[in-house]
């Protein structure tokens, strides 16, 4: 281990017990997306005792503080938000993602980092990107805001794409939770990428008793297209990861009247970008045609979700051996595919970026039953492989990786995907 290492390792050993309690003020502090103002307030007060200056408001409640001076810049990427969870006979905000672990460790690591040397004189400086609004949920309130001109787009790591927060970035640094009971770690895991689709079938109301036969019934086109959906996926090789879980969020309001409106809600998810644009225009095929085939109209809304995450190769060999100093190989998972999405996707096709996964806690993940079993491993290890990754890039400039074609695929980005 070298000299610099050790010493980054020593601090965050030495600041344990503030980080522990650090994490337990953040998770006990839930918050959705777009609406993460105390723990931006408890992140602000930890910078602000570690000395370490920030701006904030970008994407509304995220912020940026950054380290050192110099052409490369490494950004350190962590989600704000918790999901809704059922608890009791209520939806309640809830950190069953581990989102604030994430925001723990990389301020963790930010007050390591400027308590150290490890940038001083180098062409090198770090910054902490603090997002809000990774879980696409809560879209009635982002719309809301959206109208309001507040936001661009119901995620906050577009948002800060479109707003130019990465034009300057070169690669980005990220973990998450992995709920693994056997592996300490994994790296170059996948992430699937989705969109969202609403199909809102129009027929005529009649009668149901009387004269069904002169009305359209707009459910009977959205039953169909849930039995095709179901079908779908038989045309899609298992690999491609596809996944189609319909629901129905209208059918008709009375027993005796034929529905006049219906409309289906679904996800569509798959494993590549070529495969995920093939489902969107599948899907909206099995729409046109059963609402032709039952005679009513149809209207298809799509939301943009998130593009599947490919990570750096160079960054996951960087991982695997600061991993290896702490674990040993065979407690490190490789090359997992999730069927989970991440806005980390949309960042990850424009700047070489990579997200692993750290094990240590108990109950399942998105559930009421989630907590932190294993605090050293959650958040002293996981700052330490972060640290490391850190400083092996300070140390050797070879070990850089940058997109010398950001702007231009910035600018596909978001005309193509984001249509903006």
């Amino acid at each position: 281990m070298t000299e610099d290492k050790k010493q980054l390792f020593e601090a965050i050993d030495a600041m344990k017990e503030e980080v522990f309690s650090l994490g337990k003020r953040l998770f006990n502090t839930p918050e959705l997306g777009f609406y993460e103002y105390e723990t931006g307030a408890i992140a602000k007060d930890w910078l602000d005792q570690s000395k370490i200056p920030y701006v904030d408001g970008i994407s509304l409640t995220g912020l940026q503080a950054t380290l050192g001076e110099g052409d490369y810049h490494i950004a350190l990427m962590a989600d704000m938000d918790a999901l809704l969870v059922p608890i009791g006979d209520q939806y309640r905000p809830f950190h069953s993602c581990g989102h604030s672990i994430q925001v723990a460790v990389m301020l963790a690591v930010m007050r390591a980092l400027h308590a150290s040397d490890l940038l001083r004189d180098k062409a090198v400086k770090v910054s902490l990107l603090l997002t809000p609004a990774e879980e696409f949920i809560d879209l009635e309130r982002r719309q809301a805001l959206l109208d309001e001109g507040k936001i661009r787009f119901f995620s906050g790591k577009q948002n800060m794409i479109a707003d130019g927060v990465l034009d300057d970035i070169d690669c980005v640094l990220s973990c998450h939770v992995s709920g693994s009971e056997h592996y300490a770690f994994d790296v170059g895991s996948r992430l699937a990428g989705f969109t969202a689709k609403k199909v809102i079938f129009k027929g005529k109301a009649a009668h149901s008793g009387v004269a069904a036969h002169q009305g359209k019934n707009a459910m009977h086109a959205a039953i169909l297209l849930v039995q095709a959906l179901s079908f779908l996926k038989d045309q899609f090789s298992k690999d491609a990861g596809v996944r189609l879980e319909p629901i129905l969020t209208e059918g008709g309001r009375q027993m005796n009247v034929v529905p006049e409106t219906a409309a289906v809600e679904s996800y569509l998810r798959a494993n590549t970008l070529e495969d995920l644009n093939r489902l969107r225009e599948t899907f909206d095929r099995a729409a046109t045609h059963m609402a032709g085939a039952i005679g009513v109209g149809v209207d298809i809304i799509e939301t943009a979700g998130y593009l599947p995450f490919i990570q750096s190769e160079a960054l996951v060999a960087l991982l695997l051996s600061n991993m290896r100093a702490i674990v040993l190989d065979e407690q490190i998972e490789r090359g997992v595919m999730s069927g989970a999405s991440g806005d980390i996707g949309d960042v990850g096709n424009l700047l070489p970026s990579v997200q692993f996964g750290f094990s240590g806690i108990r109950g399942r993940v998105h559930s009421h039953t989630f907590s932190i079993e294993d605090p050293e491993h959650v958040y002293l290890d996981t700052a330490k492989v972060l640290l490391g990754v850190i400083a092996d890039l300070v140390r050797d400039p070879t070990l850089r990786v940058r997109n010398s074609n950001f702007l231009k695929d910035k600018k596909q980005y978001l005309r193509q995907w984001l249509h903006f």
